[in-house]
């Protein structure tokens, strides 16, 4: 059978001519393009690939129609951590960003209205700057108890078979879900000793952010409901439980701990306290202080 699944050719056609449309490939690079790109496993450079445009977006779209798309060998780099230690990039070559790109700009109308307020990292919509003014309206409103946490190595660690069923669960087209899957199993062309030898959901590809909050909603709906008398606000692997007491925190604290054990997930224990506003943490680049917060 292939990729596709078992579809009628006449259905498997409509879902390739408005997912892949010439249209939707050239405003995928567009924005490809804009946000720039290392050169991947193929050393295709930005400037390259537009030589060639309408022949490589050509190319890609009969790839894509035909089920025989396959994504290249991704390269692995390790970048610092602005807090210390290193972090695993994946390199996609730019027709695999661009294929990426295509199917993200799809999937967003069709999972954003599941998720939750709670959630605003990597959304439309959604920055930073909402996030930090979620935590002061709490704040505001007396929950100043904190669960200060963070997902240790979130994106590497999200459990494949669990992504794929949750997006069979959400995503009507097999196309989709087929090529979701081809990107978690893109092979890792140099895998460092001890480190997967596949690509899954590092951090990197057009995807993963989009695929860590599909991943991650079962963690907000089962905090958000378990925790009623806390806020939630996370951005994607880091996130904050706002509560009146301390009590409160040390329970949702144990929630959180145990929703992500459902997900195959830990907390960073290096990176998780609970804390009050008097003695100050950091959030998303803002650190809170009391009744002030400042921007490092």
């Amino acid at each position: 059978m292939k990729w596709w699944g078992r579809r009628r050719p006449r259905d498997r056609a409509r879902e390739w001519e408005a997912l892949f449309s010439p249209e939707a490939l050239r405003r995928a690079w567009q924005v490809v393009r804009r946000k720039g790109a290392t050169p991947g496993l193929d050393r295709m450079t930005i400037r390259q690939f537009e030589r060639n445009l309408d022949k490589n977006l050509a190319q890609l779209r009969q790839e894509l129609m035909g089920g025989t798309y396959e994504p290249l060998p991704v390269q692995r780099v390790l970048v610092p951590k602005p807090g210390g230690g290193l972090r695993p990039l994946a390199i996609w070559t730019l027709r695999d960003r661009v294929a990426q790109r295509v199917v993200h700009d799809h999937l967003v109308p069709i999972l954003e209205p599941h998720f939750l307020d709670c959630s605003y990292g990597f959304r439309p919509g959604r920055s930073v700057a909402d996030a930090v003014q979620a935590v002061i309206e709490a704040r505001d409103a007396g929950r100043r108890w904190v669960v200060d946490a963070d997902i240790e190595d979130c994106f590497g660690s999200l459990d494949r078979q669990r992504l794929v069923k949750q997006a069979r669960a959400w995503i009507p087209e097999p196309v989709v879900v087929g090529l979701i899957e081809k990107w978690l199993r893109a092979r890792v062309y140099n895998p460092a000793r001890g480190q997967p030898a596949t690509a899954a959901a590092s951090q990197g590809g057009v995807i993963t952010p989009l695929l860590a909050n599909l991943y991650l909603h079962s963690f907000d709906v089962q905090v958000t409901k378990g925790v009623s008398y806390g806020t939630l606000v996370r951005f994607a692997d880091d996130f904050v439980i706002l509560c009146r007491r301390r009590w409160e925190a040390e329970t949702a604290l144990a929630a959180a701990r145990q929703a992500l054990g459902r997900l195959r997930l830990r907390l960073n224990p290096h990176k998780t306290r609970l804390v009050h506003f008097d003695q100050g943490f950091k959030f998303l680049g803002v650190f809170f202080l009391r009744s002030e917060h400042f921007y490092l």
